[in-house]
């Protein structure tokens, strides 16, 4: 069904004969999925349909909603998704895939407020969500979170308000729920207005073990790092619980591997973030990112680790070693991309090295080799089977170097390789709003694309759901501020985004979204 969906979408979309895109899309679609396709038995229906049989058959339900070109993505495929163990557990759900250019599958990531790819939820029969499981974590912890959930898994709203109100009243299963909840693709959970720091603090200081108290603590500190970030002054934002030390707690758990590891996903990724809060001294700070990176540089090859994971162990130490604008020594280059060439030779699966050769270029631009990556991207093309995910990191590198005219045409070589009706919008959009920054002169052509992008829907509907409005929304406010200066607001882009406003559903979702769009315009204008 989903095939038949993308082919009549496509169609319609690219202009192509009926028998040139079925050609295409079955290439598309019987390379993309052939671990999820010969193992997990995902449900072939709807949604309504799906969550109908889950509540007549009394199973709760396994929701991954994913992309073709999503790096992370292919990296739960080609680790979770071929978990015998996550495999068989998923027999007792109805699992079911949604991809986000199949009909309808931004407004159910509406509905369900994801925030991006991949996402997986988990609901009970009766259609109540119950928890959301994060990536980068091991893989029997993913098998750990699905099978708690057949029996003891309580919706995880309701355990942040007992936790709000006696956290005595918790279980150790539930600390496990919270501990490997993926906080980072939910804004729902926590009741509006809750201090997710304190929240956070809380659950670290009630968990049942170390390792949950650790990943609480992490999570504690990164609602630190966000408060900052959104604070003022810089400081305001951060304020310690009486006698929590910081500096010591993290000390603790990066001095331990099994700690260590058990906060990879955390802690492979954030670490100029974290030490760059005002509550280290700085021979505190000095301290830490020698133990951080070393630490995570030592543990880099960990058998519990993919190999994108591991390559991340070199995030750490590449922060530390270039944070003053410094090069690498000619040695750790050398090492650094015989690692990298190492894990490129080994990954021969064109899927699997979406995530791999996505990795090894941010390690290598993370190392400031960005002609390696450039290089990397560039031998990439011919072998993926999503170009032109690539093609947009090269429009990166280049915009970087300051070759505009080559990152424009990077960025609509992109969108004019991209496939699938979300897909190429969110990459269309990407094209114009290059334009609009390396080549704002260039009127007519970014007008004529972007009235491209909105004739290219079948459904206007669709546009104002999920992710593909929060592109409409970024794509919007740019064209505005563009225009201003040149006095052409009434565009026809803009005349044609109120035509489809006036054929949404009265006070539906769609037509609150579209409403907002205007609201936001006279905000600019008036700014």
């Amino acid at each position: 069904m989903y095939k038949l969906l993308i082919l009549l979408t496509l169609s319609m979309l690219m202009g192509c004969s009926a028998e040139e895109q079925l050609s295409k899309t079955d290439q598309h679609q019987a390379a993309a999925y052939p671990e999820i396709d010969a193992s997990i038995e995902w449900f072939g229906g709807t949604m309504e349909e799906a969550f109908a049989l889950a509540e007549s058959t009394d199973k709760p339900l396994f929701l991954y909603w994913g992309a073709v070109w999503c790096p992370p993505c292919q990296e739960i495929k080609h680790t979770v998704f071929k978990s015998q163990t996550f495999i068989n557990l998923t027999a007792a759900f109805i699992p079911v895939y949604l991809d986000g250019d199949t009909d309808r599958a931004q407004s159910w990531g509406e509905k369900f407020g994801v925030k991006g790819y991949p996402t997986m939820i988990v609901f009970n029969p009766q259609g109540k969500e119950v928890t959301r499981i994060p990536g980068g974590i091991d893989v029997s912890r993913y098998n750990g979170v699905l099978e708690l959930s057949l029996n003891e898994m309580r919706p995880t709203s309701e355990l942040i308000e007992m936790a709000l109100d006696d956290p005595d009243l918790l279980k150790d299963s539930d600390f496990f729920q919270l501990a490997f909840y993926s906080w980072g693709q939910d804004t729902s959970a926590v009741p509006e207005g809750t201090n997710e720091a304190e929240l956070f603090y809380l659950l670290s200081n009630k968990a049942p073990d170390e390792e949950l108290s650790s990943r609480f603590y992490m999570a504690y500190v990164n609602a630190m790092v966000s408060a900052n970030e959104e604070s003022i002054d810089q400081t305001e934002g951060v304020t310690l619980p009486e006698g929590d030390r910081v500096f010591d707690r993290l000390k603790s758990i990066l001095s331990s591997n099994e700690l260590t590891l058990a906060c990879w996903d955390t802690l492979a990724y954030t670490a100029e973030e974290i030490v760059s809060l005002p509550v280290f001294t700085q021979t505190e700070r000095d301290e830490l990112e020698t133990l951080w990176a070393d630490q995570l540089f030592s543990l880099r090859f960990a058998e519990s680790l993919s190999k994108t994971e591991k390559l991340a162990g070199w995030f750490p130490s590449l922060y530390l070693l270039t944070k003053d604008e410094q090069s690498l020594s000619t040695e750790l280059q050398d090492q650094l991309r015989q690692e990298m060439q190492k894990v490129d030779a080994a990954t021969p699966d064109s899927y699997e090295r979406m995530t791999v050769i996505n990795q090894i270029s941010h390690v290598y631009r993370e190392a400031n080799l960005d002609k390696d990556a450039q290089l990397l991207l560039l031998a990439e093309l011919d072998k993926s089977v999503s170009p032109y995910y690539f093609m947009s990191g090269l429009a990166s590198l280049a915009e970087k170097d300051e070759k505009f005219e080559e990152a424009v045409d990077w960025r609509r070589k992109a969108y004019e390789h991209s496939v699938g009706e979300a897909t190429r919008f969110q990459w269309g959009t990407s094209y114009v709003l290059a334009m609009i920054r390396m080549s704002s002169e260039e009127e007519t052509t970014i007008n004529t694309q972007a009235i491209e992008l909105l004739a290219a829907f079948s459904d206007s509907s669709e546009l104002f759901s999920g992710r593909n409005f929060r592109t409409l929304r970024r794509l919007n406010k740019n064209l505005q501020k563009w225009q201003l200066p040149q006095g052409s607001v009434a565009t026809a882009f803009h005349e044609q985004i109120k035509a489809f406003c006036a054929v949404q559903i009265e006070e539906s979702t769609e037509s609150q979204n579209c409403r907002s769009l205007f609201v936001e315009e006279t905000l600019v204008q008036a700014s």
